[in-house]
């Protein structure tokens, strides 16, 4: 269900620095919440300079949006934002203020993967079982 959106101008991130984005969202998402690596999903989008605006100016902004499970506590969250706000920093070499992190709630009831309906956060482990029957734990 964690779906990650990285917005940048075409050129400013590397192929190796995707993917030590897509390693480090992916190792602060599982550790963070508990989520299982296999449905942490993450999308990589280049626009043109004059396409993104801030201010009402053009803005070489790195944007990070992240569509999560309701139901984290405002803590958990806030050190999610922090950890990807560092991340982006280091990886992408731009400064603070041009990297603008955000997090969306979506209710678990409202997101299926792969033909099943997501359980609550904390509802994992009766979920995985019952979902043994239809999806192998290997594949998760």
């Amino acid at each position: 269900m964690p779906f990650y959106q990285c917005i940048a101008l075409v050129g400013t991130l590397a192929q190796e620095q995707k993917e030590e984005i897509v390693r480090d969202i992916t190792r602060i998402h599982c550790e963070t919440t508990g989520a299982l690596p296999r449905f942490v999903q993450i999308q990589f989008d280049g626009v043109k300079p004059g396409d993104v605006f801030q201010n009402g100016k053009p803005s070489r902004a790195v944007r990070l949006h992240g569509r999560i499970r309701a139901g984290r506590d405002a803590d958990t969250k806030h050190r999610m934002l922090d950890a990807y706000t560092d991340l982006i920093v280091r990886v992408a070499r731009v400064p603070v203020d041009d990297v603008m992190v955000a997090l969306v709630e979506i209710p678990h009831e409202n997101a299926m993967e792969g033909g099943v309906r997501r359980p609550a956060p904390g509802e994992e482990n009766p979920w995985l079982e019952r979902l043994g029957s239809q999806m192998p734990l290997a594949d998760m």
